[in-house]
């Protein structure tokens, strides 16, 4: 065969496997990857930095954005991250003022977040006051008014009318709050609103009737205790089946109010119907369930229980166990397991249904997607 074929020939298998590669790419982009299995975890983008006691907000554009908490070093941390849900990956952006964890973050309506209070570190630490906002335009953060009162492991709660109400919680030295505070994004201030019946420390919750209900929780004794709060008043609910020393509660999109917790030997849960005022028990979670998870409304309506820890012995085991609720049948089922066992995570629900768990556990800097 002369040269000139040879080359005749190369031209021509050059053009066939440039028009193949094309032909893939075109078939690629016509079908996405598929899809993980309905109920199972799979690994995402690992944070830039471990960290467990954190907060996790969605935000407008579809980001979460991870602020502050513990190192594995048990350092407190300053620092924040933004998970991209279309890469799968996490990069970091401004550092808070102030580093802190057991605080609170809400979205404002204007797509900044409002972090507030916390402590400043594990041992001996500042209950803190300061408050800021995170910018996701320029990743920075900037300070805003401060509370009234010095707190951390608070109750937080987007109101209907645009600002942030904050209660509960502890104080110096480690007293249990009653006090309540309400912040104006327009103006930047805060004014104390009425306080709680019963000092706790635990979530806070707003139903679709436009209350916020903050039930059980550390407290004096007022675990089996629940009370809601509209129009600057504190109304106390009739009395829970259970006590709750928890901070786990969740809004159903029936209006109800879901509270996940209870003793060592028994996390139980119940709901709360606004339209009648009373608790009503959810069916066995079953023995030895976990506590110290998380609790998240999926766009389902059921709520997925994430992880947590177990008593063993004379210590407590981070599990990898999820569990899904359906208020339909007040019923409690299995569904898949972490990768990684956790506790003192976040479980944050992405605009695309998936639910993002981050940090906590053995792994803090690891991440995982549950696809429902």
């Amino acid at each position: 065969m002369n040269l000139g074929n040879r080359n005749n020939i190369a031209t021509v298998w050059t053009l066939v496997l440039a028009a193949l590669i094309v032909i893939g790419l075109a078939v690629t982009a016509s079908f996405p990857a598929l899809a993980a299995a309905s109920g199972t975890w799979s690994l995402t983008g690992s944070m830039n930095t471990g960290r467990e006691d954190h907060t996790a907000t969605l935000l407008q554009n579809g980001e979460v954005l991870v602020a502050g908490g513990i190192s594995a070093a048990d350092a407190t941390l300053a620092s924040a991250e933004l998970y991209s849900p279309t890469r799968g990956k996490c990069t970091v952006t401004g550092n808070m003022t102030t580093a802190r964890y057991g605080h609170s973050a809400e979205l404002l309506p204007n797509g900044e977040v409002l972090v507030a209070g916390g402590i400043s570190s594990t041992s001996n630490g500042t209950i803190l006051g300061e408050s800021e906002l995170y910018n996701p335009t320029t990743g920075a953060w900037t300070k805003t008014g401060s509370l009234t009162t010095a707190r951390y492991e608070h109750g937080a709660a987007m109101l209907t009318d645009g600002q942030v109400l904050v209660a509960g919680g502890y104080g110096a030295e480690d007293s249990i709050l009653a006090s309540a505070e309400a912040y104006n994004p327009t103006t930047g201030k805060r004014v104390v609103t009425g306080g709680l019946h019963d000092a706790r420390s635990t979530n806070a919750a707003l139903l679709r009737v436009g209350a916020v209900l903050m039930a059980g929780g550390v407290g004096s004794g007022n675990e089996n205790t629940a009370e809601t709060y509209l129009n600057g008043v504190w109304t106390l609910t009739t009395a829970m089946v259970f006590s709750h020393p928890s901070r786990r509660i969740a809004a159903l999109a029936d209006g109800d109010a879901l509270i996940y917790g209870g003793t060592l030997a028994s996390y139980v849960a119940e709901y709360y119907a606004p339209s009648t005022g009373s608790w009503t028990a959810t069916h066995d979670l079953g023995l030895n369930p976990p506590g110290g998870n998380t609790l998240t409304l999926l766009n389902s309506g059921e709520v997925l229980l994430v992880g947590g820890s177990t008593h063993v012995g004379t210590s407590y085991v981070a599990q990898t166990l999820c569990h899904l609720y359906t208020s339909s049948n007040n019923a409690w089922s299995s569904t898949g397991s972490l990768n990684h066992a956790r506790v003192a995570h976040t479980a944050t629900l992405l605009q695309n249904g998936e639910v993002l768990a981050a940090g906590g556990g053995a792994t803090p800097a690891s991440a995982e997607l549950y696809t429902p």
